[in-house]
């Protein structure tokens, strides 16, 4: 049977049955004083589930971007330089009727990195990438955390409270850290669609011209 911690890696940040995982989770701990430690550490490792999958989604993403930000740099270079090198061998017999493509070749390449700009090529792996990092570290320092709490005492209430606390912050973080790359990638979505349909009209107004 496939363990919750595989499941929720496989379902997409914004998915509702990742919630729903964490919340069956949730329904199996005991509160009492005998089990209240066990429970802490259960519900640790229910947001650290929720952080872990955060990471594995960012680590899949970034090579679709990396993929689209390689194929569209590499297919801009090689249609650049075609298209640049076309009006320079107007002698050669065999380019002799190829030379006023040389501006289709240019226009292709800018195309090319328009569409990177535009599917967030080099853009996304480069944020994807650093999410990933600096949800890695938020993991570190929360487990390393969680550690040193459970090698302490935990007979009062303040220090159950503690527990709770060191959790709360960890899912507070993961959610503020989330959110903030989300508003992020979606203010550049749109600028991009922005800048793009700017260029489109201006070219359509210079051909009506």
């Amino acid at each position: 049977m496939i363990s919750i911690k595989k499941f929720l890696q496989h379902l997409r940040p914004e998915d509702p049955r990742r919630i729903s995982a964490f919340r069956d989770k949730l329904e199996a701990l005991k509160w009492d004083k005998q089990n209240v430690v066990e429970s802490l550490s259960g519900l640790f490792a229910a947001v650290d589930n929720l952080a872990e999958a955060e990471v594995n989604y960012y680590y899949r993403r970034r090579g679709t971007r990396a993929l689209i930000s390689g194929l569209s740099r590499v297919t801009a270079w090689l249609l650049g330089s075609i298209g640049l090198l076309l009006p320079l061998l107007p002698d050669v017999q065999m380019f002799k009727d190829w030379e006023q493509y040389g501006y289709v070749f240019l226009a292709g390449a800018a195309s090319c990195l328009a569409a990177n700009s535009l599917f967030g090529g080099t853009d996304g792996h480069i944020r994807f990438v650093s999410m990933q990092l600096q949800l890695e570290k938020l993991i570190t320092a929360s487990r390393v955390n969680w550690c040193k709490y459970l090698a302490g005492t935990h007979e009062t209430d303040a220090e159950i409270a503690e527990g709770f606390s060191l959790i709360l912050t960890y899912a507070d973080s993961l959610h503020t850290a989330t959110i903030s790359e989300t508003g992020r990638w979606g203010e550049t979505l749109l600028a991009e669609l922005a800048k793009y349909q700017s260029s489109i009209d201006a070219r359509g107004s210079a051909q009506g011209k």
